[in-house]
């Protein structure tokens, strides 16, 4: 009877030195690039070989709530981030990554490198109402601008994309690039923050991913406008469309039509263009198309975390 008290007893110290073995052996690794190029989408992640709570990234100033999933070693978060190249200038940018394991809460930081990089600049005549409008427009442009920056502010969790996105038109051909600065019938205008695309008007646009529509509507400068928000600060836009077919709040599965292409608002002739804004950042929406998050890891940094 001892004896067999014994081996229970012993069992027991053997799980629990087991247990705590597992919480002190927890491997966690960070993964993001140490230097990028303006303009461009990169991945970063949070992997480990235990559960971990509460991952969170700051970049640009902006917090950016992931998932935790099962994936990699175990568990792993995954994020799209970049930068605009409207307001990013070639330096050294902070980025912080932190989670909860074990009860212990974790921090761990890292620069990224954004290097200039060449885009093209092009000239364009539009009506002259596109490039100083009348007074009267001016409260109607601003209160645009308010909803526009408050939907690019949102963030939400879970993850609903995945990659590589579904491209928003059947036939993809490319009539003006990202970040090309403009010359607005000889005014100078910041560089464009998507990509324009030849689409007849009434093209069917479908949904890049799956995600809940956070605005619509016909704004001066943008003409018909989508945003749709699918989770971690990933959220899709497009511009100068001839027909909404969804309404805020509605949700939407991955490839289905959310709108038709136009020649509305602030343009030279019929065409879609189309944003990809990551927590708060335009990036040009193009690579993204051919590649996926596992493989844009593979170009990262890995560094340990414990």
């Amino acid at each position: 009877m001892k004896i067999k008290k014994f081996i229970i007893i012993l069992s027991a110290i053997i799980i629990l030195c087991d247990l705590n073995s597992s919480k002190i052996s927890a491997s966690t690794w960070i993964n993001f690039p140490k230097e990028w190029d303006v303009g461009q989408a990169f991945a970063v992640s949070i992997s480990s070989t235990e559960d971990y709570k509460n991952p969170v990234i700051t970049w640009m100033n902006r917090t950016i709530n992931l998932n935790v999933e099962q994936g990699g070693a175990g568990k792993i978060s995954y994020g799209l981030l970049g930068t605009d190249v409207r307001n990013t200038k070639p330096a050294n940018y902070k980025i912080t990554f932190e989670f909860t394991q074990n009860n212990k809460k974790y921090k761990a930081n890292g620069n990224i490198k954004i290097n200039s990089r060449e885009y093209p600049h092009e000239v364009l005549t539009v009506s002259p109402k596109m490039v100083n409008p009348p007074k009267k427009e001016l409260p109607r442009i601003r209160e645009e601008a308010k909803l526009t920056g408050a939907a690019k502010k949102i963030m939400t969790i879970p993850r609903k994309w995945t990659t590589p996105p579904q491209a928003p038109l059947s036939m993809m051909y490319l009539t003006s690039d990202y970040g090309k600065s403009r010359v607005y019938n000889g005014v100078p205008r910041a560089g464009h923050n998507g990509a324009d695309l030849r689409a007849a008007v009434g093209t069917k646009v479908r949904a890049p991913f799956a995600g809940t529509v956070i605005l619509t509507g016909f704004h001066y400068y943008a003409g018909g406008s989508v945003y749709i928000d699918s989770g971690n600060g990933v959220i899709t836009a497009f511009f100068h469309l001839s027909k909404i077919l969804v309404k805020k709040g509605d949700r939407i599965a991955k490839g289905q039509v959310v709108a038709e292409s136009g020649s509305t608002g602030r343009v030279t002739g019929p065409h879609l263009h189309y944003s990809l804004i990551l927590a708060g950042q335009f990036v040009d929406p193009i690579p993204l198309l051919s590649t996926s998050i596992s493989e844009m890891l593979k170009t990262g940094h890995e560094e340990q975390v414990n």
